[in-house]
C-alpha cells in the first residue's frame, strides 16, 4: 500500500509525521503486519515527494514558532520517530543525512537500556512462532489458528483489549499468554532487524549530530493516563533522568506513548512541564497552526 503524503502539507501550516521503523528486508510473515516499519525504499520516496513539495523542519523550529506565534511558511513538515529501533540509526539516519532532512527520535527508555521488546511486538513474534492455541486468559477466550489470518485477528482483540484497560499490566499478560502455550524462546530482548533496539552509543552519537534531536517516550510505554501517581513519576522522570545520564545532555522534548484522545491530559502535561519538557506531540491525526498547543500537537502516522 503506497500512499502520497504529500497531500497533508498545507499552506502555513506544519505537518509532523510519525515513523517507527525502516527495514532493508523481513524475513516474517506475521511480524509487522501494521507496517509499523517501512521498507527503505518506499520511506525514500515518501522522503522524496514531502521534500518536492515542502520545507522540512527541526522539531526545535516547530516550538519556536508555535511559542513566538509565527506563521509556519507554506507545507512545512517535520520529521519523527517514537521508541528507539536501532533501525532508525543503521537504515533511516544514513537516508535523512543524505537527504540533509532533521528529525527527532523520542526514546523509550527501557527499550534501549534493557533491550526490551514492546508487549506488541513479543506477542507477534509469540504468535508468529506458535501454530495453534486456545485457552482462557483475563480478557477473554483466546483461540488461533496456524494461519496468518487467524493470528491476525486474534493481535488485534488482544491489542485493543489491553489497550483499553487500566489494570491489566500488557508485559505481565504477555508472560501469561507465553505460558500458556508453553513457549520457552527468548521474546523480551530480540535481536532482529524489526525487534533491535539502539544502545545508548547510538543515541548519543544521534544526540550530538545537529541535524537531529532527541527526546523520550516514556520508560516502559505505559500509557499515562492509566497510572496513578507514584507511577506517572517513575514512568517519566526516570526516562528523563536516565536518558540525561547516559547520553550526558539535556533533554526537552518528549512524546506521548500511544498518544490518541484517553491516553494523556493536564495532570500529565504538568509534570512533563515540571520536569523541563516544552514540547510534546501526541498521536492525534492533523496538522498544526502557530496557535497549536506545545503539549497537544497532532500528527501523521506513515504506514
Amino acid at each position: 500500500m503506497k500512499k502520497d503524503y504529500s497531500k497533508y502539507l498545507k499552506k502555513q501550516k506544519c505537518t509532523i509525521f510519525l515513523f517507527h521503523g525502516v527495514y532493508k528486508n523481513n524475513n516474517y510473515k506475521l511480524v509487522n503486519y501494521t507496517r509499523k516499519h517501512l521498507h527503505e525504499n518506499y520511506f525514500k520516496m515518501v522522503l522524496k515527494k514531502l521534500s518536492k513539495k515542502g520545507k522540512c523542519i527541526s522539531i526545535n523550529e516547530v516550538h519556536y514558532r508555535i511559542k513566538n506565534n509565527i506563521n509556519f511558511d507554506d507545507y512545512s513538515y517535520a520529521i519523527s520517530f517514537d521508541d528507539g529501533f536501532y533501525n532508525n540509526f543503521s537504515v533511516a539516519i544514513p537516508i535523512l543525512t543524505k537527504m540533509k532532512l532533521p528529525a527527532v527520535f523520542y526514546i523509550t527508555y527501557d527499550f534501549v537500556n534493557e533491550g526490551l521488546a514492546s508487549w506488541t511486538d513479543q506477542l507477534e513474534y509469540i504468535l508468529e512462532k506458535s501454530k495453534k492455541g486456545n485457552f482462557t486468559s483475563p480478557i477473554g477466550n483466546l483461540k488461533f489458528k496456524n494461519t496468518i489470518v487467524s493470528k491476525i485477528d486474534l493481535l488485534i482483540k488482544i491489542r485493543k483489549k489491553l489497550k483499553a484497560s487500566k489494570t491489566i499490566d500488557p508485559y505481565k499478560f504477555t508472560d501469561f499468554f507465553a505460558r500458556k502455550l508453553n513457549f520457552e524462546k527468548n521474546y523480551k530482548k530480540l535481536n532482529f532487524s524489526l525487534f533491535k533496539k539502539m544502545e545508548w552509543k547510538h543515541v548519543k552519537r544521534i544526540y550530538n549530530n545537529e541535524l537531529f534531536t532527541i527526546g523520550g517516550h516514556s520508560k516502559k510505554h505505559h500509557i499515562l493516563s492509566y497510572l496513578n501517581k507514584k507511577q506517572l513519576q517513575n514512568e517519566i522522570k526516570i526516562s528523563l533522568d536516565g536518558m540525561k545520564k547516559k547520553i550526558k545532555g539535556s533533554i526537552v522534548h518528549y512524546s506521548y506513548p500511544e498518544g490518541v484522545r484517553g491516553t494523556f491530559g493536564k495532570r500529565e502535561i504538568k509534570f512533563l512541564k515540571k520536569n523541563g519538557v516544552i514540547i510534546c506531540p501526541s498521536a492525534k491525526q492533523g496538522v498544526n497552526t502557530k496557535d497549536s498547543n506545545l503539549f497537544n500537537l497532532k500528527r501523521i502516522g506513515v504506514i
